[in-house]
């Protein structure tokens, strides 16, 4: 085992990274090839030891690090097939120090003992996922990613309350920050990621796919609140061991049937983390490759909302809050998110006639929307309201400003693309923050 202990404080830790990158974090890959008769290093082009790696980012310094053992036994007893499948899985837990190990044929090992880390640091997540594609006993044909923790769609996700010697109570990860570590640990590796999964709140919404738009082939997230259980990690080792050849596309359309299977049984049918009736719940599998789509048809409606018709205020609210996902569940008080096709499908029909402009722009945008959408599930009890992907609509000013923690999190001043590029953040501050509330 490669020991990599080290003390550092929430900032220290930080510059560390920087300083030492992959070579002072995390264990180096060995170096795969041959020298050719004149001397020159050809990489290896043997096949990949296996046909898939899942690389697991449990950010547990919270109040989850309860449940790490709990999946860690889950995760070893589900992937019973370790010629093809490969676990890389990274840990921080509360009070313990942070690792990475590996579960294959050699079975649970650990690989780098990291101390006191800051999990919701971007340069930490990235570290691991190159670590993950990088390391020759890890190689593989496909590589999934998944984080598992708190999410707060564009506000962040992973928060980390275990950081040493600092003021910071709790620290979270940016969407920004999220989209860089992803990119930079593809560029660094030249692996491409087949599936990102966000095991965590209110992601699959439009300003984190958009930022996550060339960081893999697939997203899967949930629209709404996730269950401590997550994602039905059973079915999709037990499904994966015995099928590993199967395709990205299909392995997250079966993770969405496996989701719907789980929180749609009756009571007691799967021994599930806590014994009540789960049934709010939402997966969608978006293809980020459409995803820019949806970003120029928010852009194209934007421009047909502004500057601000007074006559279009009550549809767009009106739409707006029929098509507000998580209604009927715990949001924290921040996850204020309409459902983009059932809001702006509404909105079509009630101005086709006053608006026709505006309307062609709805229409555009829910078409991109759907054509994005490859798969997606909801509880029968939200009544088809959720369709997949949604937006910020916030309902005052209070809500756009929102300042989670101690980092501001103002909506259009946290570095996201989709803000920058749709002009979205305009029409909400145009229809949904009034001047009463500025005190003018």
């Amino acid at each position: 085992m490669v020991s990599l202990t080290r003390v550092v404080t929430a900032s220290a830790v930080i510059v560390a990274m920087m300083l030492a990158g992959l070579a002072g974090l995390f264990p180096q890959p060995a170096v795969v090839g041959a020298a050719d008769e004149d001397g020159a290093w050809q990489a290896s082009t043997e096949a990949p030891l296996r046909q898939w790696t899942i690389a697991m980012y449990w950010a547990g310094d919270n109040d989850l690090d309860g449940l790490t053992d709990t999946f860690i036994q889950m995760w070893r007893e589900h992937t019973t097939n370790t010629d093809d499948i490969a676990l890389s899985v990274f840990i921080d837990r509360l009070d313990a120090p942070a690792n990475i190990s590996t579960f294959t044929e050699e079975g649970w090992v650990e690989r780098a003992a990291l101390g006191e880390v800051n999990s919701s640091s971007p340069d930490t997540l990235q570290s691991f996922i190159e670590y993950s594609m990088a390391e020759p006993t890890l190689e593989a044909e496909n590589y999934m990613l998944i984080l598992q923790d708190h999410g707060l769609g564009y506000l962040g996700i992973c928060s980390d309350v275990g950081l040493p010697d600092s003021d910071i109570e709790k620290a979270w990860m940016s969407i920004d920050g999220l989209g860089k570590a992803v990119r930079g640990a593809i560029d660094s590796t030249g692996e491409e990621l087949d599936i990102l999964t966000l095991d965590a709140c209110t992601m699959s919404v439009v300003e984190v796919a958009y930022e996550l738009r060339d960081t893999a082939s697939y997203l899967v997230a949930s629209e709404l609140a996730v269950p401590f259980d997550g994602m039905n990690y059973r079915a999709l080792l037990d499904g994966l061991s015995e099928d590993p050849y199967i395709e990205p596309v299909d392995l997250a359309r079966k993770m969405v049937a496996d989701y719907a299977e789980w929180y749609s049984a009756p009571l007691g049918t799967y021994p599930t983390l806590y014994p009540y009736l789960q049934d709010f719940a939402t997966l969608s599998v978006i293809d980020l490759a459409l995803i820019g789509e949806v970003g120029d048809a928010f852009a194209a409606l934007s421009a047909e909302l502004l500057p601000k018709d007074p006559t279009l205020g009550k549809t767009m609210k009106d739409a707006s809050m029929d098509a507000f996902v998580t209604i009927w569940c715990n949001n924290m008080g921040c996850g204020f998110y309409s459902d983009i096709v059932t809001m702006f499908g509404a909105v079509a029909e009630e101005v086709r006639q006053s608006h026709p402009a505006v309307a062609a722009a709805c229409d555009d945008l829910v078409l991109a929307t759907q054509a994005a959408i490859v798969d997606t599930w909801a509880s029968w009890r939200f009544r088809e309201v959720p369709n997949g992907l949604s937006v910020f609509v916030c309902p005052s000013i209070g809500m756009f400003d929102v300042n989670w923690d101690t980092l501001g999190r103002t909506y259009d001043a946290i570095g996201l693309d989709f803000v920058d590029d749709s002009s979205w953040d305009e029409v909400l501050g145009s229809y949904f923050c009034t001047l009463k509330q500025y005190g003018l």
